[in-house]
């Protein structure tokens, strides 16, 4: 059995969750954790740059810069069900400049119900 290599365990965003980061680019937040984000967005970043990334969660406020750690492409079906769109999955580590943000977001992701949230990896063959 190959054991989970994340930090801390990832838990699925409440459905339609936004973001934007840059001020201007929305992202679609798919899961955060304690210590990242993986969000879905309509163009490239490049990992290693880092950005503002605001997000509402349900009436939780996220407000934290970011390193991008990843970025690819891939299609996904169009909302009105007439073929695909390019879209990209990036994925971003927090870069918490106070513990009082980093607490919040630890104290919100204990409060989600478990089963609404979380993400568990299928590790075995």
């Amino acid at each position: 059995m190959i054991s989970e290599r994340r930090r801390a365990p990832r838990v699925r965003a409440p459905e339609g969750a936004g973001g934007v980061i840059r001020s201007t680019i929305r992202v679609h937040v798919e899961d955060l954790s304690q210590t990242g984000v993986r969000f879905q967005l309509s163009g490239p970043v490049r990992p290693g740059s880092t950005y503002a990334f605001h997000a509402d969660l349900e009436g939780f406020d996220l407000s934290v810069p970011i390193r991008i750690t990843r970025c690819k492409a891939g299609p996904v079906p169009r909302a009105d069900g007439r073929g695909q769109v390019l879209v990209y999955q990036a994925g971003a580590e927090f870069l918490w400049e106070g513990r009082e943000g980093e607490e919040r977001l630890r104290e919100w992701l204990e409060r989600r119900d478990p089963s609404a949230g979380g993400i568990q990896a299928n590790l075995e063959g």
